[in-house]
């Protein structure tokens, strides 16, 4: 019996938004050293390429020259209007990915989650093509985003300014639910970190 081939999967860009100040943490969130020492803007990095991502964007903006030394095999976008919000950081990272089909965006703080939780997210992505796509745990949306190219085009000709990404995404947004809490993570203080280090080290 012949082996079923899988149809080819287009390709996705992953970007990590790493460019906040980090206030409350008190240190820049993506230099959060893992137990292997390891910055956690690489290890996200790393994830989203072991997930199937043929492209990693990083977008750093407020701590950008410690960053950057530190970061490997991905492309790092210094996002100099980082202090405009997480959107625009957003479409800094649309705008340093170009020739894909999709984009999967995680934040450098959603902590923990599995790599097999991102590939079926962008499998699922690339096999329904919605304008976006997000993950659900237990009824709750998580913070991982999939858009697709269309969206991308669309969210790169809004204001940097703009905070109203969900309510742009309404009605066009298709959720999938997961079995995995840690798409639900937004680690921002020392104290969430100590128990993110502490799940790391469980798995």
């Amino acid at each position: 019996m012949p082996i079923p081939v899988r149809p080819k999967q287009s390709p996705v860009a992953g970007v990590v938004l790493a460019a906040g100040e980090s206030r409350r943490m008190g240190k820049p969130k993506a230099l959060l050293p893992l137990p292997d020492g390891s910055p956690l803007a690489q290890h996200q990095a790393d994830l989203l390429q072991r997930a199937g991502c043929t492209t990693v964007v990083v977008v750093v903006g407020a701590h950008a020259e410690a960053t950057e030394p530190r970061l490997r095999d991905c492309k790092v976008v210094r996002h100099e209007a980082w202090n405009l919000g997480r959107f625009s950081s957003l479409q800094a990272g649309l705008r340093a990915a170009s020739g894909v089909e999709g984009y999967l965006v995680l934040p450098v703080d959603t902590v923990g989650i599995r790599e097999d939780t991102l590939r079926h997210l962008a499998e699922h992505a690339q096999q329904e093509n919605p304008a976006a796509l997000r993950p659900s745990y237990r009824g709750k949306l998580g913070r991982v985003l999939w858009i697709n190219r269309a969206t991308a085009a669309y969210l790169l000709t809004l204001p940097p300014t703009d905070l109203r990404i969900d309510q742009h995404l309404a009605g066009k947004t298709l959720t999938i639910e997961v079995d995995d809490p840690a798409i639900l993570s937004n680690v921002n203080t020392p104290e969430e970190w100590k128990r993110a280090l502490a799940e790391f080290e469980r798995n």
